[in-house]
């Protein structure tokens, strides 16, 4: 049996022989290592009113592990034994942990040397090879990250579609790289994938990030690529939320040489790149301070009504024209023309309110295919003299073109 078949399961099952066995020699070495007979189990596993600054499991585990230990957790699992289990499990987290404290480098080595019994050690082997039935699953996550930089991530699927491991890696302005690790569970619903995930800091689980992928009618092993949304939070503090894809590997060595490099296909790239939406960690006191657009509120009320605009070359030829409309409820651009329809809008107050951005697409018969304008703020307003703002789009035969442009209201 290969060494890493036993450490890639979310779960590590064994026998109550091979537990029993994997206890006592655990206890026997803490004990002979600091020359103690008896030791209540409270001070021995660490939790409790233990003392902490006396010998303890807990504080071998985390010295090994570099990482936070649930010091009962040992403890649990013996009473498991205890009552009577024939089958006691060990998490992802805690599995290989205690065999390394035994000094075994993986789960074939502590049981071929501690396990003596031929019948009970065919049964570890057996029960092994049947909690690999469950195929583990090897993804890499893709999406456009802190500081304006496209990241990467592991995501390895266990147990059956029920449990994840993520781990993301951000690299600071000196080129030192930081880790991030996540794990959660999975929910299939539908033809969604929801993972919920949790992650360890100072010693307490706490809330991770959300996923949420669209897998569609068939089972998502099926797919090399799973497109979806997370929500959480950044290494800023600040709650965020984007779009992510999922590329699937074929193996775990396949995914970790991925991994191991900075390069993002550009084809993912131009999927990603500021698909990405970051809300700052304030508790405004005034609507006025909910972010530093409020201030100008009261003139981007002003932008919704009817306009007409007439499209200019550098030679001041007149070479289209669009009758549109902003709506007063959700300042959407609309044409009044019922044989156009205006796609992917963009209405917004820039400058500290001194401009107006319009950016759209439209869709249908038009001169124009893509369009984008800056008009003053002061002239919309101001409506005395004729109105003239800039623009730059595509016109229908895929040429970039720019210009005047003339705005005038209708009723």
């Amino acid at each position: 049996m290969e060494n890493d078949k036993l450490l890639i399961s979310e779960q590590l099952s064994l026998t109550k022989h091979c537990f029993d066995k994997l206890v006592i020699a655990i206890i026997n070495k803490f004990k002979a290592k600091y020359n103690t007979k008896t030791i209540n189990d409270s001070q021995l596993f660490g939790f409790g009113s233990y003392n902490e600054i006396k010998p303890n499991l807990k504080s071998e585990f985390e010295e090994l592990s570099i990482g936070y230990v649930n010091g009962k957790y040992l403890y649990n699992k013996n009473r498991e034994l205890k009552q009577g289990s024939p089958i006691i499990k060990l998490n992802r987290e805690y599995k290989q942990l205690f065999f390394s404290y035994l000094g075994y480098d993986s789960v074939e080595s502590f049981l071929e040397n501690e396990v003596l019994d031929k019948l009970e050690l065919e049964k570890q082997f057996s029960l092994i090879q049947a909690s690999h039935s469950n195929e583990d699953y090897y993804y890499c996550a893709y999406y456009f990250g802190e500081d304006q930089k496209m990241t990467k991530g592991k995501l390895i699927i266990y147990n059956n579609w029920s449990n994840v491991e993520l781990r993301f890696v951000y690299f600071d302005e000196k080129d030192v790289k930081s880790e991030y690790i996540f794990y959660g569970v999975i929910k299939i619903s539908e033809d969604f994938m929801f993972i919920h995930t949790k992650y360890i800091a100072n010693n307490t689980k706490k809330e991770g990030a959300n996923f949420t992928f669209f897998i569609g009618k068939s089972t998502p092993a099926e797919r090399n690529y799973l497109i979806g949304t997370y929500s959480g939070f950044d290494k800023y503090n600040r709650a965020i939320a984007g779009k992510m894809i999922l590329e699937k590997f074929a193996d775990k060595k396949a995914m970790e040489s991925e991994f191991a490099t900075r390069y993002v296909d550009p084809l993912l790239t131009q999927e990603l790149r500021r698909e990405r939406i970051i809300v700052e960690s304030h508790v405004p006191n005034h609507s006025s301070k909910i972010s530093n657009k409020s201030p100008y509120a009261s003139l981007f009320s002003k932008l919704s009504g009817n306009y007409y605009f007439s499209f200019y070359d550098n030679g001041e030829k007149k070479l289209y024209s669009l009758e549109l409309s902003i709506d007063p409820h959700n300042y959407k651009i609309l044409s009044n023309n019922l044989n156009l329809i205006i796609e992917n809008d963009i209405v917004k107050l820039i400058n500290r309110g001194q401009n107006v951005y319009l950016d759209f697409e439209v869709n249908g018969v038009s001169y124009l295919q893509k369009i984008s304008m800056y008009i003053k703020m002061y002239y919309l307003m101001n409506f005395e003299n004729e109105v003239f703002g800039v623009y730059s789009g595509i016109d229908l035969n895929n040429n970039p073109i720019n210009g005047k442009v003339k705005i005038e209201i209708r009723e």
